[in-house]
């Protein structure tokens, strides 16, 4: 090999040398997720040396060198001129080689390194000899009962979680999961090109599943509601999923109507006779059937005293009794980062294999941003309009970084706004106009010609306008399902109330999240979600006693 080249010239050419996306790295990338090995990311940054694929999960880094530039002692040849160059190069290149392969072990890395020759003469058993060095996958492992759209779900997934399952009632939110789960499934296989072309129509969710072989994550989603009749069977499904393997963790809550004060102000029995009352007694089964090393139980703050406190009192009895220490505390969302004020209790339990040993202190959040920064980008619409999922893009560092909107995507979808009648967009118009000023609209101020109620004593703010220059907005319910009078957007311009993306934004569900069914069931689902954003932080403090 002759190097004819001028300084000048050698180093230009080397500054156009790829170092990500060779041939090899393609090569090995496909042959990876053809064995299932697809939980990895590709040259991180955060990683030193920034591996060509670096498997988190089980902290292992792979590099393919290829033969010339890191000195194979099977198939390096030297150039004949240029020797002191290429000589002092090579060697520095493996000098670095050897230095990243110290650093990363010293941290409790596996390094795997792959000879460009060996990848292209013998590829099966390069990966058969990864597959032996490979640690197991450790992500902790998540079953999330009453899973709802799986607000959960996904911040313990972004935590570094597997979710073996999820269990819900609802088929409409069933069908949310689906979707994102097959989401998550084409982002480890690097392919959201068809998560964009499902989202845009131009291909089936069956599709995709089949294509790619995704049957496992479709098949995570269980459509039962826990009962009497069928919670064994469910455990059994569970326990099929596990394979053999510990289930690490238990997420959820049970519909929250049954504890909830508005709930039981609505119900002539004071929902004593609520089914839904009892349902934390399945949870307790699947506890004692799965032994899970830490449970997180999620619900609203009238629980606390529904009952007069009975039912928070049996389940805690029950739960002891099942092996787990348990404490609560009422959690507001709003100082973890989220932009809306939703109380919730948030109730730990743990077990002597857990590594805890009193209540997690999760971390609140320092942050000065406002609810306004959650609708930055959005397109301006009108009441009754339906921005139509396509390709969408919004420079903004901030929602970026707390992973709401999602360059690899860009597009945006559900960005639908209900219609309203004339008389709901007059009353809108007045309640932003005095939002600016600072007050709330009460009902009983309305002329006569815009009321509709002969109530002018209570709920007397049943239209509400959302407070952009807050740290929270008040809290989004399931009720947004029914009507938009209490989440009346802030800009008069647009004088309707909230779209589906907006609420997701405010319950801090990324932008690539796509809520299954129609108008309803998309705000049903959001309202009665848990932040993806707080379920987060709840996820990582408690993965660190693991």
């Amino acid at each position: 090999m002759t190097d004819v080249l001028t300084v000048a010239q050698r180093s230009y050419n080397m500054s156009k040398i790829r170092s990500t996306e060779t041939g090899p790295e393609i090569l090995l990338r496909n042959l990876l997720i053809s064995r299932g090995l697809s939980d990895f990311e590709t040259q991180p940054k955060t990683i030193f040396g920034k591996p060509d694929f670096y498997f988190y999960n089980r902290k292992s880094a792979i590099f393919v060198d290829g033969c010339f530039w890191h000195g194979c002692k099977t198939c390096f040849h030297a150039p004949q001129t240029n020797k002191k160059f290429w000589s002092s190069k090579i060697k520095s290149n493996i000098i670095r080689d050897n230095n990243v392969n110290k650093t990363l072990a010293n941290g409790g890395i596996e390094v795997i390194r792959v000879k460009e020759h060996e990848l292209k003469q013998n590829p099966d058993d390069v990966v058969k000899k990864i597959e032996g060095k490979l640690p197991p996958d450790n992500r902790p492992k998540v079953l999330d009962l009453f899973a709802g759209a799986g607000g959960l779900s996904e911040g313990f997934i972004q935590a570094g979680c597997e979710i073996v399952s999820h269990i819900e009632a609802d088929k409409k939110a069933c069908s949310t999961l689906v979707t994102r789960m097959v989401y998550h499934a084409l982002k480890k296989k690097n392919r959201l090109d068809d998560y964009k072309n499902y989202v845009l129509g131009k291909t089936t969710r069956d599709a995709i599943i089949k294509k790619h072989g995704l049957q496992n994550a479709e098949s995570s989603v269980i459509y039962e509601k826990i009962g009497e009749n069928n919670y064994q069977d469910l455990i059994t499904k569970v326990k099929e999923r596990l394979n053999g393997a510990r289930l690490d963790i238990i997420v959820g809550g049970p519909p929250c109507q049954a504890y909830s004060h508005i709930g039981r102000a609505r119900d002539d029995q004071n929902m004593r006779r609520d089914e839904r009352n009892f349902l934390y007694r399945y949870y307790v089964e699947f506890l004692k059937a799965l032994q899970p090393k830490v449970f997180v139980f999620e619900n609203v703050p009238g629980l606390e005293d529904a009952g007069k406190g009975k039912y928070l009192r049996d389940m805690r009895g029950l739960m002891k009794k099942a092996g787990y220490t348990t404490d609560y505390k009422i959690l507001n969302a709003v100082n973890y980062g989220v932009p809306q004020n939703r109380k919730r209790i948030i109730l730990v339990g743990w077990n002597k294999d857990s590594g805890l040993s009193g209540y997690p202190d999760f971390p609140e959040v320092k942050r000065e941003y406002l609810v306004k920064d959650f609708f930055t980008g959005l397109p301006n619409i009108k009441a009754g309009k339906d921005r139509p999922a396509g390709v969408f893009s919004v420079q903004n560092d901030l929602l970026e970084k707390l992973g709401i909107t999602n360059p690899q995507v860009g597009i945006l979808m559900d960005h639908v706004s209900r219609p309203h009648i004339k008389r709901d967009l007059a009353i809108y118009r007045r309640a932003v106009l005095l939002k600016q000023q600072g007050k709330n609209l009460k009902y009983n101020n309305l002329p006569k010609y815009l009321k509709t109620h002969t109530n002018e004593e209570g709920f007397l703010d049943r239209f509400k306008v959302v407070d952009a220059d807050a740290r929270g907005s008040h809290t989004v319910v399931a009720h947004i399902a029914k009507d938009g009078h209490y989440y009346i957007h802030p800009d008069i311009r647009q004088n309707r109330s909230l779209t589906v993306r907006e609420a997701a934004r405010l319950q801090t569900f990324p932008d690539d999240y796509k809520f299954e069914g129609e108008i309803g069931p998309r705000f049903k689902q959001i309202g009665n979600a848990v932040p993806p954003l707080f379920a987060k932080i709840i996820a990582s403090t408690i993965l660190q006693y693991f």
